[in-house]
């Protein structure tokens, strides 16, 4: 018996296609004509129906360099991109950081995740960069609702449910024992850690000029070529000025 799909319950309405980067060239083929012409079968039909869903396709990956590799059809790369918009990390919109932890530790109220952190924990809250953005966020507020509920969350609490090679960043030792012991607990990658730093003195001098380039390599002692070159590297847009 045949079945309805996403796409027809989805009537007029919209339709989200999470992390389309990963889908398999075949289903893209697939996935092209329904956009191209609205025409699709119901699992187990042979009759031709007609969509008028609204799509919305999301990714982490650079699609346009995927149709480069061969990974992901240009055709459907360029039907896709009618309206792109670029969502910055979440390191890079330090606000939203406490606008997020806020609506999630409401969203899971039931399950016991409030809490509040102390001055400190604050601090380390704000200067994280969250490298796995809000699904890693979210997921922090789960583990720490559960483990302190109702409680006064300090910094050591919360350092303890972050990424070790992160969280040194945030605080102020850099002892060389400090250095030492975190060198000690395995897994340690310095270039993330140099990329990590370099990001946030860059994330800082640009807040600092309002994100005049040229101020901010005044700021860091670099000219603005090299600056907008690390940027780039790091995925960073900047102005012109």
């Amino acid at each position: 018996m045949a079945r309805s799909g996403f796409f027809e319950d989805a009537g007029e309405g919209s339709l989200i296609l999470d992390e389309i980067g990963d889908m398999p060239l075949q289903l893209q083929s697939k996935l092209l004509r329904v956009l191209e012409n609205g025409e699709y079968y119901r699992l187990g039909e042979t009759r031709v129906r007609q969509s008028k869903a609204r799509i919305i396709a999301a990714t982490n990956s650079d699609l346009a360099e995927n149709v480069k590799e061969g990974k992901f059809r240009g055709d459907l790369y360029h039907r896709l991109s009618v309206l792109t918009i670029k969502v910055p990390p979440l390191n890079d919109r330090d606000d939203d950081k406490f606008l997020l932890l806020n609506h999630f530790q409401e969203f899971y109220a039931k399950m016991g995740t409030l809490f509040k952190l102390d001055e400190e924990a604050k601090q380390c809250w704000q200067y994280y960069s969250f490298p796995g953005n809000i699904r890693e966020l979210r997921n922090i507020v789960i583990r720490l609702g559960a483990k302190y509920p109702n409680q006064l969350i300090n910094k050591t609490q919360l350092e303890e449910e972050l990424d070790s090679n992160l969280t040194s960043h945030s605080s102020s030792d850099d002892s060389e024992q400090a250095i030492m012991n975190q060198i000690n607990k395995g897994e340690f990658a310095l270039d993330e850690v140099l990329l990590e730093r370099e990001r946030r003195y860059i994330n800082a001098a640009m807040k600092i000029s309002e994100g005049n380039l040229s101020q901010a390599a005044r700021l860091l002692g670099i000219n603005r070529t090299t600056l907008y070159s690390k940027m780039q590297r790091l995925g960073k847009g900047g102005s012109n000025q």
